[in-house]
């Protein structure tokens, strides 16, 4: 990934709703999927792509709330499409066909859920319906009467929405 993507995904992060996050974290997972694609099985280039590609999955499948039913099929999805990278990663070189059609597996189901996700977020009254009457997030420091730092932190785990 050249620097103005890198600094294009970090503006996005910067900016983005907790949907948008998991919008760019599909986006940032093709793209490690497509620069693991373009490098040739068993090298150094096609490992660091394939392990960028794994971290985007765990943060994905971390992010879910496994109380929810849909958590858990989104999360076996997420488990298979690790297992996809794996094997990916595993062919030596020679075998880029193998390692082209794990990645292409893999790829064909990111893409399908990149599609419903950004479907969701195209929706733009859905994450205030989501949210409902629950409370606005405002982030800041304060300093106190004695010229000190201060900030808050609210571990209230009914705030906001869940995947």
């Amino acid at each position: 990934m050249d620097n103005k993507m890198k600094q294009d995904f970090a503006k996005r992060i910067n900016q983005a709703t907790p949907l948008q996050l998991t919008v760019i974290n599909h986006e940032l997972l093709l793209v490690f999927m497509d620069e693991a694609s373009a490098a040739a099985a068993g090298t150094a280039e096609c490992a660091e792509a394939l392990k960028s590609a794994q971290a985007a999955i765990a943060e994905l499948h971390a992010a879910l709330d496994m109380d929810i039913e849909f958590s858990k099929d989104l999360g076996n999805l997420y488990i298979f499409v690790n297992k996809c990278l794996i094997h990916a990663g595993m062919k030596r070189a020679g075998q880029n066909d193998e390692k082209d059609a794990r990645l292409a597996e893999a790829r064909g189901i990111v893409t399908e859920l990149l599609a419903a996700w950004q479907a969701l977020d195209a929706d733009k009254g859905l994450y205030e319906r989501l949210l409902g009457d629950g409370q606005k997030i405002f982030a800041g420091l304060t300093y106190g009467k004695d010229g000190q730092l201060e900030e808050y932190q609210d571990f209230d785990p009914d705030r906001g929405y869940k995947v």
